[in-house]
């Protein structure tokens, strides 16, 4: 049962007002990562590659704020002044915050139409994160310190503030999802967010202060009262327009911004040039309208490499003129698959009136689903003769979906045995070099692997068609042309000759000579993204940069350098254990040293293998279902459940066990005797034993990942479900450890601020490197398998250096 805060105030604060405020700053900073992620993704073309470094950033920030505010919570006299004063600044930065990503490339002078080097990213990202997470991190152990004395036990109470954040932050992740991201832009959002916290700080600021120093909770509360005031005026309105306005002459300076919505699923802009508009999702470019001319030449193209289609699915975009051109084969029908239908409802008063009638032409049907999702679930088996995949290149996650092998099996369920599959990505018309040949090329082989017959067109664009059946596609000119003819076509922006001027002979040969020739190219997979791999180092070539030497190399190694790696760095930590000991006379002091320190880096290995299995998670999510963008607040809300639910757990085990950690006074911390110490120790092993046991189960859990995500690919249905479970185990897992690792800390440093620092910064600064590693390098280059057995590996070392340090210093006391 809680009970008030032991203060050093005359006045004590409800603990009920204390935890909702604790509650608040978790809901406040889930809901802040969300759009922070949101924000960027607009700003790098929806690359999730920002996931990694976005998390990675946050993380960092959290872990050196944790620290700093560590160590210096003895300087201040009131630990409340300061969580306050922390809070406030936290609700100032966000705003400015959100403004500063919007311009950050024309702060960057990132030219139109270019992706951003992958360096300036990674500085750019840690310049704008950090300061908003390093504060999130600060209050954490002055955070412990407003509850102090709310549990019998020391280090229950940071397990208090851990799991009331944890609970917030649930609670922020449901309430974006389900209602704030539909409904406000992100300013408002803000608005609410402050409003919340300022009402919380002026109750506590009542509570905690005498009466002579209550004038201070007119600070929030007039603060509280502007949050009123700009609800209700038009103000917050007026900062999203501009700033978003600003994001978009950023990426479109010629372009006029006609209109922009935000969905679930992405964020929608629309431009004008001229009598042209273009579409760009997230920040990338997605199609133009009307553009009949270019998509003539695609539909045509696309539909005489069948002698006779019937049935069409058609997959990405269909607006600018190109559903239109299809209409004028013979068809019967024709499945339009597009995921969001606010993009069709923001573009419909754009449209040209042919597009508008060929929406609702009878043979016209529009599915609002994952296109990927559609393919596997839909029951029209062997039913399409052309599967046509219209969607951008392979620059994302998100888009990499659509060219593996699994997908073009799961094609091959719903094509006619003489049905073709069109897909298509840049290229270059006279050279293909080593990055794009293999960006490019990977295609090439991964449709070998499933179609028997593979074309490819030259050009700026690379058309590729598969097909199982012999003589069904061709680049013969004749043919083509006389497939042409015999429907009847009459179009105002395509005749047969043109197949003349994008098919000529001798730069098909080329194309075809030098993709076939190539021995080095990779077969992409759902599980290994090998195309996202390579368009990431055809991006960083692009943009000028150095590391795709660097990325090469790592993918050549392969699993074993990170092995060899983990491997060292634990041999090496043992190998310090003994070397310190065999030189130290305190030898019972030491033993707790070298515990405490080894929790610490137990602590930063869980943390790196929980967000590790997130983003793992999140990556298989997006490859059932497509849409990362909606849930992504739920996902971060079950993962951070589960945290609360694991450190309830722990903090369960902790007081059923016994060993309270009272804290101890300057006095009672001078009476210490040696006997104490070997005392403490032999405490702190007993939690040890417990954190052995769990980095087991974490190890076991990371092998055992893969192969459950593989059986709910086959069941898609269901895999939200079973995705979603997997991420709170996860985040249960993560959360078991933390107050244990705690209670190792307090027992030998009865410094509650210090101990709360400590294990906080060892937790994010773990999630900070399995975030960069994951999302940048592990997934890339080692795909799920790959990287669940290096977090299996991490997790079960860190056993081995545990059980050492228990084996080890139990021996030295008997000597």
């Amino acid at each position: 049962m809680l009970r008030p805060c032991n203060l050093t105030m005359h006045n004590k604060a409800s603990p009920i007002f204390t935890c909702l405020c604790l509650a608040a700053i978790g809901c406040y900073a889930t809901i802040a990562q969300v759009i922070l992620i949101r924000e960027f993704l607009n700003i790098f073309y929806g690359n999730e590659l920002c996931l990694g470094i976005v998390f990675g950033a946050w993380f960092f920030g959290i872990a050196t704020g944790a620290f700093a505010g560590a160590k210096l919570e003895h300087t201040f006299k009131n630990p409340i002044a300061v969580f306050t004063v922390a809070l406030l600044v936290m609700c100032a930065a966000f705003p400015i915050q959100i403004v500063s990503i919007r311009g950050v490339r024309s702060f960057l002078h990132v030219g139109i139409g270019e992706y951003v080097p992958l360096i300036s990213l990674l500085l750019s990202s840690f310049g704008l994160i950090i300061p908003f997470s390093f504060i999130i991190g600060f209050i954490f152990p002055f955070s412990s310190l407003v509850v102090r004395g709310t549990t019998r036990d020391a280090a229950l109470d940071v397990g208090v503030v851990y799991i009331v954040e944890s609970m917030g932050s649930l609670i922020g992740g449901l309430l974006f999802s389900f209602y704030l991201v539909s409904r406000f832009h992100p300013f408002k959002i803000i608005t609410i967010l402050n409003g919340i916290i300022f009402c919380f700080l002026t109750i506590i600021t009542l509570s905690l202060y005498e009466r002579k120093k209550r004038w201070y909770c007119y600070i929030p509360l007039g603060l509280l009262l502007v949050m009123i005031v700009l609800w209700f005026s038009s103000i917050t309105d007026k900062v999203e327009e501009s700033s978003a306005k600003r994001r978009w002459y950023t990426l479109n300076p010629h372009i006029e911004l006609i209109t922009s919505s935000e969905t679930k699923y992405q964020h929608i802009d629309i431009g004008k040039q001229a009598d042209q508009y273009s579409i760009y999702l997230n920040g990338q470019y997605g199609g133009a309208f009307p553009n009949e001319y270019e998509y003539a030449q695609i539909a045509h193209l696309m539909m005489t490499q069948h002698p006779l289609p019937k049935h069409v699915l058609l997959i990405g975009s269909g607006l600018g003129g190109l559903i239109s051109e299809i209409l004028l084969h013979p068809i019967e029908t024709l499945d339009y698959v597009e995921l969001d239908r606010n993009l069709l409802i923001t573009a419909d008063k754009y449209l040209m009136a042919s597009d508008r009638q060929s929406l609702s032409d009878k043979r016209v049907t529009i599915f609002h689903q994952d296109g990927r999702y559609y393919v596997k679930n839909t029951p029209k088996k062997h039913y399409y003769d052309m599967v046509l995949i219209n969607t951008p290149d392979p620059s994302t996650a998100f888009l990499n979906r659509f060219y593996t092998r699994e997908f073009f099996k799961e094609a091959q369920t719903i094509l006619k045995p003489d049905g073709v599959l069109a897909a298509s990505v840049s290229s270059a018309v006279t050279y293909i070099g080593k990055e794009v040949g293999s960006y490019t090329g990977s295609l090439y082989r991964t449709l070998h692997e499933t179609f028997r017959n593979v074309l490819v067109t030259p050009g700026q664009t690379n058309f590729y068609f598969g097909c199982n059946q012999e003589n069904v596609i061709t680049f013969g000119l004749e043919t083509l042309m006389e497939r042409y003819r015999q429907r009847h076509i009459k179009s105002a922006y395509f005749t047969e000759y043109l197949f003349y001027t994008f098919l000529q002979p001798e730069q098909v040969e080329f194309i075809e000579s030098q993709l076939s020739q190539r021995k080095d190219l990779l077969i992409n997979t759902d599980a290994k993204p090998v195309t996202y791999f390579l368009n990431l180092i055809l991006w960083d070539s692009l943009t000028g940069g150095h590391l795709h030497g660097l990325f090469y190399g790592l993918e050549k190694t392969g699993l074993m350098l990170f092995l060899v790696l983990i491997i060292m760095v634990f041999a090496g930590r043992i190998l310090c254990m003994v070397l310190k000991q065999s030189k130290s006379q305190q030898k019972n002091i030491d033993h707790t040293i070298q515990l405490k320190t080894n929790g610490l880096i137990t602590l930063a290995t869980t943390g790196f293998t929980g967000i590790a299995l997130e983003i793992v998670i999140l990556y298989a999510f997006q490859n059932i279902y497509g849409y990362i963008y909606e849930r992504m607040g739920v996902i971060v809300a079950v993962f951070m459940v589960g945290l609360a639910l694991g450190g309830y757990i722990s903090n369960k085990i902790i007081l059923k066990t016994g060993g309270r950690s009272r804290l101890l006074t300057a006095t009672d911390n001078k009476m210490k005797s040696q006997q104490g110490q070997s005392q403490t120790g032999l405490n702190s092993r007993r939690w040890v034993k417990i954190l052995i046991v769990l980095q087991g189960v974490i190890g076991v859990y990371a092998l055992i990942l893969p192969f459950i995500i593989s059986i709910l690919y086959f069941y898609s249905t269901i895999a939200e479900i079973g995705l979603i479970f997997l991420i709170g185990i996860a985040g249960i897992l993560t959360g078991l450890e933390f107050p244990l690792v705690n209670k190792i800390f307090i027992q030998s440093r009865r410094d509650i601020a210090m101990s709360a620092g400590a294990t906080d910064s060892a937790d994010h600064v773990g999630a900070f490197f399995g975030a960069m590693l994951t999302g940048v390098i592990l997934l890339p280059i080692l795909g799920v398998l790959g990287t669940c057995i290096i977090l299996a590996v991490l997790n079960i070392s860190s056993l081995v250096l545990l059980a050492f340090s228990i084996t080890w210093s139990k021996n030295k006391l008997k000597v």
